[in-house]
Protein backbone atom coordinates (compact mmCIF):
# COMPACT_ATOMS: atom_id res chain seq x y z
CA UNK A 1 0.00 0.00 0.00
CA UNK A 2 1.24 3.50 -0.75
CA UNK A 3 1.83 5.99 2.03
CA UNK A 4 -1.27 8.07 2.62
CA UNK A 5 -3.60 5.43 1.25
CA UNK A 6 -4.09 3.45 4.46
CA UNK A 7 -3.73 -0.28 4.72
CA UNK A 8 -5.65 -3.29 3.50
CA UNK A 9 -7.53 -5.23 6.16
CA UNK A 10 -10.35 -7.73 6.53
CA UNK A 11 -13.75 -6.08 6.36
CA UNK A 12 -16.94 -6.87 8.22
CA UNK A 13 -18.28 -8.95 5.32
CA UNK A 14 -15.09 -11.07 5.07
CA UNK A 15 -13.93 -8.99 2.10
CA UNK A 16 -10.99 -6.61 2.04
CA UNK A 17 -11.15 -2.88 2.71
CA UNK A 18 -8.78 0.06 2.99
CA UNK A 19 -8.60 1.28 6.57
CA UNK A 20 -7.39 4.51 8.11
CA UNK A 21 -4.09 3.92 9.96
CA UNK A 22 -4.81 6.62 12.56
CA UNK A 23 -8.24 5.25 13.43
CA UNK A 24 -7.06 1.65 13.27
CA UNK A 25 -4.23 2.38 15.70
CA UNK A 26 -6.57 3.92 18.29
CA UNK A 27 -9.03 1.02 17.80
CA UNK A 28 -6.24 -1.48 18.44
CA UNK A 29 -5.25 0.42 21.59
CA UNK A 30 -8.86 0.43 22.82
CA UNK A 31 -9.06 -3.35 22.36
CA UNK A 32 -6.17 -4.02 24.74
CA UNK A 33 -6.81 -5.12 28.34
CA UNK A 34 -4.86 -2.25 29.89
CA UNK A 35 -6.42 0.57 27.80
CA UNK A 36 -6.86 3.77 29.81
CA UNK A 37 -8.63 6.47 27.75
CA UNK A 38 -7.46 9.14 30.18
CA UNK A 39 -3.82 8.21 29.62
CA UNK A 40 -3.32 7.88 25.87
CA UNK A 41 0.11 8.81 24.62
CA UNK A 42 -0.05 10.91 21.50
CA UNK A 43 2.21 9.44 18.81
CA UNK A 44 5.09 11.56 17.57
CA UNK A 45 5.04 10.05 14.08
CA UNK A 46 2.20 9.08 11.75
CA UNK A 47 1.15 5.42 12.06
CA UNK A 48 2.54 2.91 9.56
CA UNK A 49 0.78 3.20 6.21
CA UNK A 50 -0.17 6.82 6.76
CA UNK A 51 0.86 9.80 4.72
CA UNK A 52 2.03 13.04 6.30
CA UNK A 53 -1.28 14.80 5.57
CA UNK A 54 -4.98 13.98 5.57
CA UNK A 55 -7.82 15.75 3.72
CA UNK A 56 -10.49 16.93 6.18
CA UNK A 57 -13.93 18.36 5.53
CA UNK A 58 -14.54 21.54 7.54
CA UNK A 59 -18.25 21.36 8.36
CA UNK A 60 -20.66 24.15 9.22
CA UNK A 61 -24.27 25.21 9.26
CA UNK A 62 -25.98 28.53 8.61
CA UNK A 63 -28.50 29.71 11.19
CA UNK A 64 -30.26 32.85 12.30
CA UNK A 65 -28.32 34.79 14.92
CA UNK A 66 -30.31 34.93 18.15
CA UNK A 67 -29.24 38.57 18.63
CA UNK A 68 -29.52 40.33 15.25
CA UNK A 69 -31.59 37.76 13.32
CA UNK A 70 -29.24 37.67 10.32
CA UNK A 71 -27.89 34.46 8.78
CA UNK A 72 -24.51 33.52 10.17
CA UNK A 73 -22.20 30.57 9.55
CA UNK A 74 -21.32 28.43 12.55
CA UNK A 75 -18.47 25.91 12.41
CA UNK A 76 -19.54 22.47 13.60
CA UNK A 77 -16.75 19.96 13.08
CA UNK A 78 -14.16 18.00 11.12
CA UNK A 79 -14.62 14.79 9.18
CA UNK A 80 -12.20 12.98 6.85
CA UNK A 81 -12.80 13.57 3.14
CA UNK A 82 -12.34 9.85 2.50
CA UNK A 83 -13.00 8.05 5.77
CA UNK A 84 -12.22 4.38 6.14
CA UNK A 85 -15.19 2.08 5.83
CA UNK A 86 -16.98 1.97 9.15
CA UNK A 87 -15.52 5.27 10.35
CA UNK A 88 -18.25 6.99 12.37
CA UNK A 89 -16.72 9.85 14.36
CA UNK A 90 -17.55 13.48 13.65
CA UNK A 91 -15.18 15.56 15.76
CA UNK A 92 -17.21 18.60 16.78
CA UNK A 93 -16.17 22.14 17.57
CA UNK A 94 -17.62 21.55 21.03
CA UNK A 95 -14.07 20.37 21.78
CA UNK A 96 -11.58 23.27 22.10
CA UNK A 97 -8.79 21.37 20.30
CA UNK A 98 -11.06 20.67 17.32
CA UNK A 99 -12.26 24.29 17.24
CA UNK A 100 -8.65 25.56 17.30
CA UNK A 101 -7.73 23.24 14.42
CA UNK A 102 -10.79 24.38 12.44
CA UNK A 103 -9.77 27.99 12.98
CA UNK A 104 -6.19 27.33 11.85
CA UNK A 105 -7.34 25.41 8.75
CA UNK A 106 -9.71 28.24 7.80
CA UNK A 107 -6.91 30.81 8.12
CA UNK A 108 -4.46 28.63 6.20
CA UNK A 109 -6.92 28.09 3.33
CA UNK A 110 -7.92 31.71 2.77
CA UNK A 111 -11.01 31.99 4.99
CA UNK A 112 -9.60 34.50 7.47
CA UNK A 113 -12.85 36.45 7.88
CA UNK A 114 -14.69 33.29 8.90
CA UNK A 115 -11.83 32.21 11.16
CA UNK A 116 -12.07 35.61 12.87
CA UNK A 117 -15.63 34.81 14.04
CA UNK A 118 -14.13 32.13 16.32
CA UNK A 119 -13.00 33.71 19.57
CA UNK A 120 -12.55 32.92 23.20
CA UNK A 121 -15.83 34.11 24.70
CA UNK A 122 -17.43 33.91 28.11
CA UNK A 123 -20.49 31.68 28.24
CA UNK A 124 -22.86 32.49 31.08
CA UNK A 125 -24.48 29.08 30.60
CA UNK A 126 -21.16 27.23 30.97
CA UNK A 127 -19.71 29.82 33.40
CA UNK A 128 -16.38 29.73 31.60
CA UNK A 129 -14.52 31.05 28.60
CA UNK A 130 -14.48 28.85 25.53
CA UNK A 131 -13.62 29.04 21.87
CA UNK A 132 -16.99 29.60 20.24
CA UNK A 133 -18.72 30.76 17.08
CA UNK A 134 -19.77 34.37 16.87
CA UNK A 135 -22.16 36.12 14.53
CA UNK A 136 -20.40 37.52 11.45
CA UNK A 137 -22.65 40.61 11.68
CA UNK A 138 -22.97 41.53 15.38
CA UNK A 139 -20.30 39.25 16.97
CA UNK A 140 -22.82 37.75 19.44
CA UNK A 141 -21.79 34.41 20.96
CA UNK A 142 -23.71 31.67 19.16
CA UNK A 143 -23.16 29.17 21.94
CA UNK A 144 -21.81 25.66 21.52
CA UNK A 145 -24.96 24.04 22.94
CA UNK A 146 -27.51 25.60 20.54
CA UNK A 147 -25.20 25.23 17.54
CA UNK A 148 -24.50 21.57 18.26
CA UNK A 149 -28.13 20.84 19.07
CA UNK A 150 -29.02 22.05 15.58
CA UNK A 151 -26.10 20.13 14.08
CA UNK A 152 -27.34 16.93 15.76
CA UNK A 153 -30.79 17.42 14.22
CA UNK A 154 -29.22 17.80 10.79
CA UNK A 155 -26.98 14.78 11.33
CA UNK A 156 -29.99 12.69 12.39
CA UNK A 157 -31.85 13.51 9.19
CA UNK A 158 -29.01 13.65 6.64
CA UNK A 159 -25.87 12.18 8.16
CA UNK A 160 -22.64 14.11 7.69
CA UNK A 161 -24.01 15.44 4.40
CA UNK A 162 -26.75 17.21 6.38
CA UNK A 163 -24.06 19.75 7.27
CA UNK A 164 -22.38 22.12 4.82
CA UNK A 165 -18.81 21.38 3.73
CA UNK A 166 -17.08 24.77 3.68
CA UNK A 167 -13.84 23.39 2.34
CA UNK A 168 -11.68 20.33 2.14
CA UNK A 169 -8.45 21.22 3.91
CA UNK A 170 -5.12 19.44 3.84
CA UNK A 171 -4.04 18.90 7.43
CA UNK A 172 -0.84 17.41 8.85
CA UNK A 173 -1.73 13.92 10.09
CA UNK A 174 -0.08 14.61 13.46
CA UNK A 175 -2.50 17.50 14.08
CA UNK A 176 -5.44 15.26 13.13
CA UNK A 177 -4.09 12.56 15.47
CA UNK A 178 -4.04 15.08 18.31
CA UNK A 179 -7.78 15.64 17.78
CA UNK A 180 -8.57 11.93 17.47
CA UNK A 181 -6.55 11.02 20.57
CA UNK A 182 -8.05 13.84 22.67
CA UNK A 183 -10.27 12.31 25.32
CA UNK A 184 -12.13 15.46 26.40
CA UNK A 185 -15.30 14.90 24.37
CA UNK A 186 -16.72 16.46 21.27
CA UNK A 187 -17.21 13.31 19.16
CA UNK A 188 -20.54 12.38 17.63
CA UNK A 189 -21.23 8.92 16.26
CA UNK A 190 -22.74 9.12 12.78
Amino acid sequence: MLAGRGFLGKGLDDGWEVRCPTCQHITELADTDDFDPGNIELPTTPPPGSGTTVALRVLALTRDCWSCGKDTVCLTGLYPQRPARGYAGLHTTDNPHTMALVQRLLQQHGHGSLAATIKSRYSRTMRERQLANGCAHCDALQGNFPVHEEAHRRLASGGVNGLDTLLVAVCPVLEWQAVIYDNSGGVVGI
